[in-house]
């Protein structure tokens, strides 16, 4: 549970740091990272019918969630490096 709380703590903190990075991005790279994220908020609700009752189902979203926010980090890291893509 830990780890858990950890990953969830992490991914708060990152969230808080991309709103203040959100102003160095784009318009192409803020439509990308909401079609990411509405692209994997759509995996996970299949994943929350799919795997209802079921004990891979808190596995399978928190992958979900990780993937997620490794391409969105990728988004904006293409933002701050002009070699990267």
């Amino acid at each position: 549970m830990s780890d858990e709380l950890k990953s969830t703590i992490d991914l708060v903190m990152e969230r808080f740091k991309a709103s203040e990075e959100a102003s160095s991005l784009t318009e192409g790279q803020k439509r990308e990272i909401a079609e990411i994220r509405k692209r994997y908020e759509a995996k996970i609700a299949e994943a929350e019918i799919l795997l209802a009752g079921k004990e891979e189902l808190s596995e399978e979203v928190a992958r979900l969630r990780r993937e997620m926010e490794e391409k969105v980090a990728a988004v904006r890291k293409s933002s701050r490096d002009p070699n990267a893509g």
